[in-house]
């Protein structure tokens, strides 16, 4: 029974999940997150900051320590957007390999798209041809288009939500000027993809990864004493609305919402603004999906394992 591990190294956070592949089925064992915010400083200053990269480093330490206690057999280290556009984001990777012995993937925006696609289609029951996934992450946001399970076409814009606050939001609540300002910059690189997903007639959006987990609980939370005819899928509408909301709130108000914690607050306006936006270009609501990155990955090493 071969064990896998997979490291998701984001511009928000750092995600771990190990998995024993028993009768051809991944069956999880042992998952761990922690938020530092590794990109921060890259959207602001185009380099890493010395202070999350030793966050990070402590975070990947206790990692590595989950790894030896599950005898992990394989394991995969991938990072995103924070070191794709890092220019000393080879001082962490040998950081990285010095302390845990590692070798960090940094991946590119359509390569970690493929994996979410592989992650989400390996471990989701879908029951529709056309589907369109949604990963917005701390530095981007993956749009893939997917017909009949296969890869259809694939974009990554620096739609993230450390990325679009840090550029954007540099007060709490925002001002007019700054909510219109990302909106505009948001419209802009959507208008890139906008002609391609309605094209495509999509039947099912399916989002993934933070942002998305903190929108669904909200709605799902307001819509307790409401009916709703499709309680797994957030609407247009209720995207939209709580977009809004979310923009006329502190980030005090944001944390007592259901759903969102201290951390995804700081971020969560930009997040929901690019969920807003994307309900304006084509997308009519989303399903949320706890698949991922590291799903694709664990995944991967299995048909690996199985084809080695």
């Amino acid at each position: 029974m071969p064990t896998f591990a997979a490291v998701d190294i984001g511009a928000n956070s750092v995600r771990l999940k190990i998995a024993r592949l028993v009768r051809q089925r991944l069956n999880v064992v042992h998952e761990d997150r922690e938020v530092t915010r590794l990109g921060e400083s890259v959207f602001r200053t185009g380099a890493l900051d010395p202070h999350a990269m030793e966050h990070t480093i402590k975070v990947l330490r206790r990692f590595q320590r989950a790894t030896q206690a599950q005898g992990v057999d394989y394991v995969r280290v991938v990072a995103t957007s924070a070191l794709r556009d890092s220019r000393n984001s080879r001082a962490f990777t040998d950081w990285v390999h010095a302390v845990t012995g590692w070798r960090v993937e940094v991946i590119s925006g359509l390569e970690e798209g493929r994996l979410i696609h592989f992650g989400v289609v390996s471990g989701t029951r879908i029951g529709v041809s056309r589907l369109l996934l949604i990963d917005l992450g701390g530095g981007s946001c993956e749009l893939t288009l997917s017909f009949d399970r296969q890869i259809r076409s694939m974009s990554s814009l620096p739609l993230g939500a450390v990325r679009l606050t840090q550029e954007f939001l540099h007060h709490d609540p925002p001002k007019k000027r700054e909510l219109r300002q990302l909106r505009e910059f948001i419209g802009e690189e959507l208008l890139r993809v906008e002609r391609r997903i309605t094209a495509a007639r999509v039947q099912l959006a399916i989002a993934t990864s933070g942002t998305a987990a903190a929108l669904a609980s909200v709605v799902a939370a307001r819509r307790k004493s409401a009916r709703s005819s499709n309680p797994g899928i957030v609407s247009r509408r209720a995207v939209q609305k709580l977009a809004a909301d979310l923009q006329r709130r502190s980030l005090q108000e944001r944390i007592a919402l259901p759903g969102i914690g201290p951390r995804r607050a700081e971020i969560i306006v930009a997040g929901a603004m690019v969920f807003a936006e994307l309900m304006d270009h084509g997308v009519s609501g989303f399903r949320y999906s706890p698949m991922g990155l590291r799903d694709g990955l664990l995944a991967q090493m299995a048909a690996d394992y199985g084809h080695g």
